[in-house]
């Protein structure tokens, strides 16, 4: 039985629909922040999202009204049906499968203070690199500061690499990474190829992680007592900065836990 026969549909035929115009520019940095909305888009997530956090969702966007049997759209949902021409413009990444538009709420200001636990700092530009960051500190446990360089991560790489994440990470808007290094009296260290050994390291229970912006880096504006580094063999130059993070991130657990 079709359990979406009772959904109230909006069809939308023009790419002239002051709404279809707008979540063109929410695909968008400049978009997003002026609406507080996104586009989410991944066929293996939505039912979690659908699920597990219904409230963050404010639309569904189709192309074909019986590919909703496949997902849990609330009854009190607002349902978009779009002609295919529409629809691709949206679906950037040819999934072919709907579309959720979710809020995108502009973070809330960093205390300046560390909470309990582990808080990463990011600077990075690329938004698939903070999207997998974001994944990352849901997965083993982080806030999350976005320093005024950080990409938006409401982006669509950004949401298509952090997935469901995006609603289980607290997220907060911090200084640029230059002014975030004033802080030396707080236990902030920066991932950098010229530091202390990560694996030898004295981790922390409550402590700060900073990822480098991919390129430049961070050396000029951090001590070098402040520095941790991956030790890598000869020749290789550098690791995908989310990869760094990630082990990062996992040899504080495996520290703290196996000590």
């Amino acid at each position: 039985m079709n359990q979406n026969l009772n959904l109230k549909i909006t069809e939308i035929t023009s790419a002239q629909n002051p709404r279809y115009k707008q979540w063109l520019k929410i695909l968008e940095s400049k978009g997003i922040k002026k609406y507080n909305e996104a586009i989410i888009s991944g066929r293996s997530f939505l039912n979690e999202i659908l699920t597990e956090f219904p409230s963050q969702v404010l639309g569904i966007i189709t192309s074909n009204i019986d590919e909703l049997d496949n997902y849990n759209i609330p009854t009190n949902a607002s349902v978009y049906l779009l002609p295919n021409e529409l629809f691709s413009s949206l679906d950037i990444y040819g999934i072919k499968a709907p579309l959720l538009i979710i809020s995108a709420p502009a973070p809330q200001p960093w205390n300046e203070t560390l909470a309990s636990g582990l808080t990463l700092f990011l600077p990075l530009q690329n938004p698939i690199n903070l999207g997998t960051c974001i994944r990352n500190a849901a997965a083993l446990g982080a806030e999350v500061v976005l320093l005024k360089e950080a990409a938006t991560p409401y982006l669509p790489k950004c949401l298509r690499a952090s997935g469901p994440a995006i609603f289980q990470v607290k997220l907060w808007e911090g200084p640029s990474i230059k002014d975030l290094a004033q802080y030396d009296k707080l236990p902030i260290y920066a991932l950098s190829p010229n530091g202390m050994n990560l694996f030898s390291f004295n981790f922390l229970e409550t402590m700060g992680l900073v990822a480098g912006i991919e390129g430049p880096g961070l050396d000029q504006y951090w001590s070098e007592n402040k520095r941790l580094s991956i030790p890598m063999q000869p020749k290789v130059e550098s690791l995908n900065t989310a990869v760094a993070v990630g082990m990062a991130m996992a040899c504080r657990l495996a520290h703290l836990n196996y000590k």
